[in-house]
């Protein structure tokens, strides 16, 4: 197989990262091995996504105003708070734990989670817990919920990356001092306020209406019986609709990594906890669902009929010997 340029080396036979990582990696066994079997009908597929894209309804504001990647996470609390009136707050509880005891900061976010009308139990319950959806999502005031979900997201970049995160990042002063709940909720930018409201349309319009129709086990944030392999975490799964959101104001294109992120995720689900039947992406600044059939999408990429639980036991064998 050839390699990216720049890969600088030959194909890996072993996992260093999380999923997302390795898709990004020309050399990872695991690119190698979704690209080998589903890449045969890949360009077909990524032909018609992008045709159907509509144009972008929610321009991006620059990143030294607003982080893309903390308003992404922040946009993905958002999406949980409309779907769940209390959802696990466990990963950035997580994260609140890097900083000392003297910070206050798990005090503080305790005190967030509470205005929320987020009790402690509902809070550290584990992330990916399933629950009977759908069901109404929280009745937080809107500018009040977008300020707690910034200050989610900050603490969730510190329990993804750990201390460099939060030296680096608006919560360094806290490392010295206690934090406030007053002063965590004045972090949120004005910009990526704004840019949260126009994301909640988009959910109330485009997401929620699709998602109500899948009456079932809903999970918010659930992992995989492969994720023990390799890290991996989905956004969202509605009665076996398995939903990828993504804020990037990069048109859809269906790219190799966003395709076989779907496809991954739905191979590691080893036992078919999850009865997953369909998979899609919401592209919020372009309020665009797109939803696939999911053994007519791995038919179609691919080039031949396909048999789930033997993709499935492929891959778990691949993971097995990378591991």
């Amino acid at each position: 197989m050839a390699l990216a340029a720049g890969d600088g080396g030959g194909p890996r036979t072993f996992i260093r990262g999380p999923l997302t990582a390795e898709l990004a990696d020309a050399r990872s066994p695991v690119r190698r091995f979704l690209e080998a079997r589903f890449g045969v009908g890949l360009r077909d597929v990524q032909r018609r996504y992008r045709e159907d894209a509509p144009d972008l309804v929610i321009p991006p504001v620059p990143r030294d105003v607003v982080s893309p990647g903390t308003l992404g996470a922040a946009a993905d609390w958002l999406l949980r708070f409309m779907l769940h009136p209390a959802p696990s707050l466990e990963l950035a509880i997580t994260g609140a734990g890097f900083f000392s005891e003297r910070s206050g900061m798990v005090a503080a976010l305790a005190e967030i989670a509470r205005s929320l009308g987020i009790s402690g139990v509902a809070a550290t319950q584990a992330t990916g817990r399933g629950f009977a959806g759908p069901v109404p999502g929280s009745d937080a005031d809107p500018e009040s919920l977008a300020r707690a979900c910034w200050v989610l997201s900050l603490l969730t970049e510190v329990f993804r990356v750990g201390q460099l995160a939060a030296a680096s990042g608006p919560l360094n002063p806290f490392l010295e001092r206690p934090a406030s709940a007053a002063e965590l909720l004045d972090l949120a930018p004005p910009a990526a306020l704004d840019q949260l409201a126009a994301f909640r349309q988009v959910f109330q319009a485009q997401l929620i209406p699709a998602l109500a129709l899948r009456p079932g086990q809903w999970h918010l944030g659930p992992t995989f019986t492969g994720s023990r392999l390799i890290r991996a975490d989905a956004d969202l799964i509605a009665a076996g609709l398995l939903i990828d959101l993504k804020t990037s104001a990069a048109r859809p294109s269906l790219g190799i990594k966003e395709a076989f992120q779907l496809i991954g995720y739905a191979l590691l689900d080893f036992d078919d906890d999850y009865r997953l039947d369909v998979v899609g992406i919401l592209s919020a600044r372009y309020a665009f669902l797109a939803t696939w059939d999911l053994r007519e999408l791995l038919d179609r990429l691919a080039g031949h009929a396909v048999t789930l639980p033997g993709a499935r036991d492929d891959f778990r064998r691949l993971l097995r010997q990378a591991s």
